[in-house]
């Protein structure tokens, strides 16, 4: 792990401080750390005292809950503009997961006591760290609906769809998936073997995986129509389905 000072990181299109004041802004990054983690480390464990809010500012989180006979469960992945953190900044609660860097990834620190006395000055800061945790409790919300509503192949879609959501295609396209399809069966809450098996069941829909990383999906189109069905998800929630894939052509 390498730790800096905050310097000039953009920040304006992250959700946490996007309309907020200069001089919150300001203080709060002067008070924060910029801090580099290699993928696979650890960057707090469940029943840590939670001093600092996390804020993504480069790669990926894995997120996830400890059963008492250490099973990895509840799994999420948080990616740029993500807040980890969140339930312990007002309170003297510890974590109540544990959270691993996924890939190399930064993260901005702000101490849990620059953000208490920023509170009492602009309620606007409190107000911003309950949306981040609204914000979560309703990925929450749409991850337990798909469980209950799609079957696997519907949801490895559904991730599939996501994941290549930079993808902006007439019919299709090819694209590399961030993370192995253990990983991928995790944030599902699938064993890797269902998750294969499912995975296999798309290919009448023109999805295939012809290497470990590669994904490549024949016409978006067929697949949206066949998992967001059971899907409650509002325009501009999901950053699969509802989008343009038309606006360029295939690569």
């Amino acid at each position: 792990m390498k730790q800096r000072n905050y310097t000039d990181q953009p920040l304006r299109d992250l959700p946490f401080f996007t309309g907020l004041g200069e001089q919150d802004t300001h203080v709060l990054c002067q008070a924060a750390k910029v801090k580099d983690y290699n993928k696979s480390e650890h960057i707090f464990r469940q029943g840590d005292k939670a001093d600092r809010l996390f804020i993504i500012l480069r790669g990926q989180v894995k997120r996830y809950s400890v059963t008492a006979d250490g099973e990895e469960t509840s799994v999420m992945l948080c990616t740029r503009g993500d807040v980890l953190g969140e339930t312990g900044v007002f309170s003297s609660a510890g974590h109540t997961f544990s959270a691993e860097a996924a890939d190399d990834t930064r993260l901005l620190e702000i101490p849990d006591e620059i953000l208490r006395k920023r509170a009492r000055e602009n309620p606007e800061i409190p107000i911003r760290v309950m949306a981040a945790l609204s914000r979560d409790m309703h990925r929450l919300q749409i991850e337990n609906e798909h469980r209950a509503l799609m079957n696997a192949p519907q949801r490895i879609g559904c991730l599939l769809l996501q994941v290549s959501s930079s993808v902006v295609t007439g019919a299709g396209g090819t694209f590399s998936l961030p993370y192995s399809k253990a990983l991928a069966a995790q944030i599902l809450g699938m064993r890797p073997e269902t998750f294969s098996r499912a995975l296999a069941q798309l290919k009448p829909l023109g999805v295939s995986a012809p290497r470990e990383q590669d994904v490549s999906i024949a016409d978006f189109k067929s697949l949206i129509d066949y998992c967001c069905q059971h899907c409650t998800a509002l325009p501009g929630e999901c950053r699969g389905s509802r989008r343009d894939r038309t606006r360029h052509k295939a690569h």
